[in-house]
């Protein structure tokens, strides 16, 4: 009797010193009991919509986001006025007061450390995250702060790399050869660190392909996860559309009657030649004849970049009767409006690696607006030719592709119906189904209560 009392005395201590230690140990203040996410973007958070989306989705799953990036541009009006998303700037490197006249080579190290020592200092205030999902590129300096941070400073994190290109192919197009010493650099230092993330995302599956043959990635840590519309890009109704064309000035003197409309959206980068657009126009204007007259073309050119004022000056030296370009800087909320009052969206984006997609694709899908699209190898992943829109190479291709779309109404019906089956395919789903196991998020059927609780508790 007295040894069965004895064990029992054991066991009820044994099973209360973990019940103890959990009432009486106090809790890391700096860990949540909600889960918690970290969205790193070493650029302009306003202009990364596919990041944004990745914060409202896991935002809308029950995570708190931090959202770390620069803050030039507004992001969506959802992400600024919700509680649980918090958003940490970073001071951009072009602010030092830096002589002029430095080699590139030295201005391009003192950037490198004043934006490490930068995200250091943020990603400590910010450990214990469950996960930390950083987007490439740029991978430099962020795949080496990242590494170090999820192996000494919070190894509770997990590390994803969310993948819109390479980033040693974006340098070379800067340096303008791939043979260069720092895009050999920029190559090796991206295949290796690359190799410490827990899990990989990627535009398209040719990407997912290079990253398992050249990269060297374990197939099975990779995720194709496909750019799609997210829900503020869908079709204007007929009255919406007239209402717009009628009261804006974007639009001024244009005839919706007779005149049509082409959008094209852009970051003034050299992976877009614009200069292919306007030759198009050009030859497009010539085209006109008193026998045979073309429609007249308004075409609305979004976007800002550092090659807006040579693609200014290069319009100033054009001089057209049948066309016309506008350029305007649009809100995140005047965007999906202005692309959804289009007759045909343009795409320019030549990727530097061949692998990524331009995101202005499939926010003109998300429109229902067909695509004229600049062709290149992982195009085919979204674009296909007389089904959602049509694929050229050369000016000589678009200026014929806008005659065809624009004198025979059959081919742009087609294409139009083929760009609003695409229109069904939204980002929210896509990312659940898709993403959402790697960020351990259950099925739709088991989230009532996750998302029912998902509002602000105050920890912000």
């Amino acid at each position: 009797m007295a040894f069965t009392t004895t064990v029992a005395i054991c066991l009820g201590v044994y099973f209360l010193i973990p019940v103890g230690l959990y009432l009486l140990v106090p809790r890391d203040p700096t860990i949540n009991p909600r889960k918690r996410a970290i969205a790193l973007v070493l650029g302009d958070i306003g202009r990364s919509p596919r990041m944004q989306y990745h914060v409202l989705s896991l935002v809308e799953t029950g995570f708190l986001v931090d959202f770390v990036g620069y803050t030039d541009t507004a992001p969506l009006q959802s992400i600024t006025e919700n509680p649980d998303i918090k958003v940490h700037g970073i001071k951009p490197a072009e602010d030092l007061p830096l002589p002029k006249g430095l080699p590139f080579i030295v201005l391009a190290a003192i950037k490198v450390v004043y934006l490490t020592k930068q995200l250091f200092q943020i990603l400590r205030s910010l450990k214990n995250a469950e996960y930390l999902l950083v987007q490439n590129p740029p991978s430099l300096p962020t795949m080496l702060v990242c590494y170090v941070f999820v192996t000494f400073i919070s190894r509770r994190t997990r590390y994803i790399i969310d993948w819109h290109n390479f980033g040693y192919t974006v340098l070379a197009l800067k340096l303008g050869s791939d043979r260069n010493i720092l895009v050999r650099i920029s190559k090796w230092y991206e295949h290796w660190f690359c190799r410490y993330a827990f899990a990989h995302f990627c535009v398209t599956k040719a990407m997912a392909e290079v990253l398992v043959r050249d990269f060297k990635v374990n197939a099975f840590r990779i995720v194709p996860l496909p750019d799609r519309p997210a829900v503020q890009f869908q079709p204007l109704s007929d009255d919406k559309r007239a209402d717009l064309l009628a009261t804006s000035p974007i639009f001024s003197g244009f005839s919706s009657a007779t005149d049509k409309l082409v959008v094209t959206s852009t970051s003034y980068t050299p992976d877009e030649d614009l200069t292919v657009l306007l030759d198009a126009l050009s030859q497009y204007d010539s085209s006109s004849t008193p026998e045979r007259p073309l429609p007249k073309i308004l075409t609305v050119v979004t976007g800002k970049g550092p090659l807006q004022e040579q693609f200014l000056k290069d319009i100033s030296h054009r001089s057209w009767n049948n066309a016309q370009v506008r350029t305007v800087w649009l809100s995140a909320e005047e965007y999906p409006v202005v692309i959804g009052a289009a007759d045909i969206g343009v795409s320019l984006h030549l990727s530097t690696s061949g692998w990524d997609l331009p995101m202005k694709v499939v926010d003109m899908f998300g429109c229902g607006v067909p695509v004229l699209a600049r062709e290149f190898p992982a195009l085919s992943e979204l674009v296909v030719s007389n089904r959602n829109g049509l694929v050229f190479k050369t000016a000589d291709d678009l200026a014929k592709q806008l005659i065809d779309v624009f004198t025979r109404p059959e081919l742009l019906r087609s294409i139009k119906r083929g760009a609003l089956v695409e229109c069904g395919n939204r980002w929210s789903e896509t990312w659940r189904i898709t993403a959402g196991p790697v960020f351990h998020i259950p099925n739709r059927e088991d989230l009532t209560e996750v998302e029912s609780s998902s509002s602000s508790d105050g920890e912000y």
